[in-house]
C-alpha cells in the first residue's frame, strides 16, 4: 500500500475484504488515518452506495475501475455515504482493482483522490500492478496454508524457493529433516530432485503473468521415498515456491500396508478427496482408462466392491 502511494498520486491506498452479503468489511489504510475506524460500521451499512461494490459483485471484473466508469458523479454526490464519508475525508475519486476472491467476498486495493481525479497513466499503472498484487494475495493465503498444515501435521512440510531453473535459492530449517526422514535432498545451490523438478520446470514455462498463482498438482519424488511428494507454485517473477511433504498420514500407511503401490496410493489418495473420474485422472495426468485400471485394482487390494466403500476405507471411517 506504501508503494502504491509512491507509484499514484493520491490521498491513501487501503487493501480491502468486504462481504457485501453480511455488511462486513475489513480494512487497512495508508497513511494511518486516525478516522478511518470510525467510518467502518458507516460503510459496511451503505457498502452498495458505493457503485464499485455493487460493479464488481455482478462482473467478477478484475480490471482497475472507478467510480466514474460505471456511474455519474451527480449520482455519487447525492449519496449518503459520500456526504458523511468520503465527503469530509476530502475523497472525489476512486480506483479500485479486486483480486480473485472466494465466491460472495470481494478483495482488492483502492486509491482515492480529490477533485483531480485519475489519469489514464494512474490506471495503467494499477493494471500493471495487478497480476503481482493477485500473486502476492495468493503466496500469502498459501503461507497460511502452509502454516495451519504445520501445525496439524507436524514437522511434515518443508519449504523452498527455487529460481527459473529450479536451482534452490533458500530453504525452511528443517530440510535436513528431510533428508534423515526420506533420503531427499534440498540443498541451496543445487537443483530441485527429480522428477519435481521437471514438474517444476513445466510449471514455470506453462504460466502467464496475468494469471493468479495456483498450487500444482502433486508430484511422488521417488519410488523409495513413499509418501513423499513436491508442490510448486509459478508466479510472475521470480523465485518461485516449492513445498515438499514428508511424513506419512495414517491413511497413506494404511494403504501401503493394504498392498498398494505408490502410484496406487497416489490414485486412492487422489479417490478419497472426491471428483469424477475425469477429473481425477486429469489431476494425475492420466488417461481415463487408465485411471479406470487403476480403481479395479484398488477396490480389489481393500476387498471392496464400490466407491464409496472405497473412500470409507480410505478415510478410515
Amino acid at each position: 500500500m506504501t508503494g502504491l502511494t509512491e507509484l499514484i498520486p493520491c490521498i491513501d491506498s487501503s487493501y480491502n475484504e468486504i462481504n457485501p452479503g453480511a455488511h462486513e468489511i475489513r480494512w487497512r489504510s495508508i497513511p494511518e488515518n486516525s478516522h478511518m475506524a470510525e467510518y467502518a460500521p458507516l460503510f459496511a451499512e451503505l457498502m452498495y452506495q458505493n457503485p464499485l461494490v455493487g460493479y464488481f459483485e455482478e462482473t467478477e471484473d478484475t480490471r482497475a475501475m472507478m467510480w466514474s466508469d460505471v456511474t455519474s458523479w451527480n449520482q455519487i454526490e447525492k449519496t449518503q455515504l459520500y456526504q458523511e464519508m468520503f465527503r469530509p475525508l476530502g475523497v472525489a475519486s476512486q480506483m479500485v482493482v479486486v483480486l480473485p476472491a472466494p465466491p460472495g467476498i470481494i478483495v482488492g486495493f483502492a486509491v482515492n483522490a480529490g477533485a483531480e481525479g485519475f489519469t489514464d497513466r494512474d490506471r495503467a499503472v494499477m493494471n500493471t500492478l495487478r497480476p503481482h498484487l493477485a500473486h502476492h494475495y495468493r503466496v500469502i493465503q498459501l503461507r497460511g496454508e502452509l502454516s495451519e498444515l504445520r501445525r496439524r501435521r507436524g514437522h511434515g512440510w518443508t519449504g523452498a524457493l527455487a529460481d527459473n531453473d529450479g536451482i534452490v535459492e533458500t530453504i525452511t530449517d528443517n530440510g535436513r529433516q528431510l533428508e534423515a526422514d526420506a533420503g531427499v535432498t534440498l540443498a541451496e545451490g543445487e537443483p530441485l530432485p527429480d522428477p519435481l523438478r521437471t514438474s517444476f520446470e513445466a510449471g514455470i514455462n506453462a504460466y502467464r503473468p496475468t494469471q493468479p498463482a495456483v498450487l500444482s498438482r502433486s508430484t511422488r519424488i521417488s519410488e523409495e521415498a513413499n509418501g513423499v511428494a513436491g508442490w510448486h507454485v509459478p508466479g510472475p517473477i521470480g523465485p518461485h515456491v516449492v513445498i515438499v511433504q514428508t511424513d506419512v498420514d495414517a491413511s497413506t500407511q494404511r494403504l501401503q500396508e493394504a498392498g498398494l503401490s505408490p502410484r496406487q496410493v497416489e490414485v486412492a489418495l487422489h479417490l478419497a478427496e472426491g471428483g469424477t473420474n475425469h477429473a481425477i485422472a486429469g489431476r494425475l495426468g492420466i488417461a481415463d482408462g487408465t485411471l479406470r485400471k487403476h480403481l479395479e485394482r484398488i477396490y480389489q487390494a481393500l476387498d471392496v466392491n464400490d466407491r464409496g466403500s472405497a473412500i470409507a476405507w480410505i478415510r478410515g471411517w
